[in-house]
């Protein structure tokens, strides 16, 4: 007969399976873990976690309990505890284990961004702010954290040193992808336009299909009266998720501009298909397109449709 696993041979099978994504297997190695071994800390501590991933909050808060109960000094512990108890409403404890976890590990920013988060939730926004200029002068220990800090720099309305920590972010993590679309962003709301593109240039020749890439880039370039580009990276978008109300708008208003008139009354069309939230403006633009296209009664019906916009053309155009 094969010999019984051991509790640390359940362990490795069950955060196996967390890297896996089988929540449901995990919980079922941990509790074989505990079965053998019912002071096992990391079981409970790994199986809360599972548990608070899968919105179970009244499970995960019952092991990390346990799991503090038996070891005190695990500050990830506190953190995962304060998420699920402020998850659930319970704030004064939510707040009182985010303080002990900074306490614990005052040189991550985590915890200062969790009871930051809190405090904003409270609508403490001095607190808040003291807790993102702590993060802010903290210094990142990997790319993940110029990440944190960046973001954290942005609230506080440093622009400049968002992108210079972005910047350092992709220096050493080259292929973060999250990296790049973050700064084109930035670079985009600081007028940088060129920078934002050559950013996503990057990022979706890397990933030809990542959709909010090509939507960011879709929309600097129609902005920038880069008309053909803009269609190309919208029908791109489509042809990958076609049901995008407001990228269907996009491409219709774009082939407008370019008079392309048949193929801009099928994308409003398609817009108003899928739900575009602007009605009266994309059956306004599809009864333009319908009028340049000589469709003059689909064009009139569409204008009855456009509420005040459509008045004038109804008036001087229609019967």
């Amino acid at each position: 007969m094969a010999a019984a696993q051991t509790s640390q041979e359940w362990m490795e099978a069950a955060n196996l399976k967390m890297q896996e994504g089988n929540t449901l297997g995990a919980i079922k190695d941990y509790t074989s873990a505990l079965a053998i071994d019912p002071n096992l800390v990391d079981a409970y501590y790994g199986r809360g976690s599972v548990f608070a991933e899968l919105l179970t909050y009244d499970k995960a808060l019952a092991d990390f309990n346990k799991a503090i109960e038996l070891d005190s000094s695990i500050a990830i512990a506190f953190f995962n505890r304060g998420v699920v108890y402020n998850a659930k409403g319970y704030h004064k404890l939510a707040i009182t284990d985010f303080n002990r976890y900074v306490a614990m590990r005052p040189k991550d920013p985590q915890g200062y961004l969790a009871r930051a988060e809190y405090y904003q939730q409270q609508g403490l926004q001095a607190l808040a702010n003291q807790d993102y200029k702590k993060v802010s002068g903290l210094e990142p220990i990997n790319a993940d954290g110029y990440v944190s800090r960046s973001e954290v720099k942005l609230i506080l309305g440093d622009t400049a040193g968002a992108i210079d920590d972005i910047s350092k972010c992709i220096e050493k993590k080259p292929q973060y992808t999250k990296a790049y679309l973050f700064r084109a962003q930035l670079y985009s709301n600081t007028g940088q336009t060129t920078q934002a593109i050559d950013d996503l240039d990057l990022v979706i020749l890397n990933d030809r299909r990542n959709v909010k890439a090509l939507i960011t880039r879709g929309l600097l370039y129609n902005e920038n009266g880069v008309v053909q580009a803009a269609i190309e990276d919208f029908r791109r978008v489509l042809a990958i998720d076609s049901k995008l109300p407001d990228i269907w708008f996009e491409l219709g208003y774009n082939l407008l501009e370019l008079k392309e008139y048949d193929e801009a009354i099928m994308a409003f069309q398609n817009s108003l298909v899928t739900g575009v939230a602007d009605t009266e403006l994309a059956y306004y633009n599809k009864g333009v397109a319908e009028f340049n296209s000589k469709k003059r009664v689909e064009a009139c019906k569409s204008m009855k449709r456009a509420g005040s916009m459509g008045a004038d053309h109804l008036a001087n155009y229609c019967d």
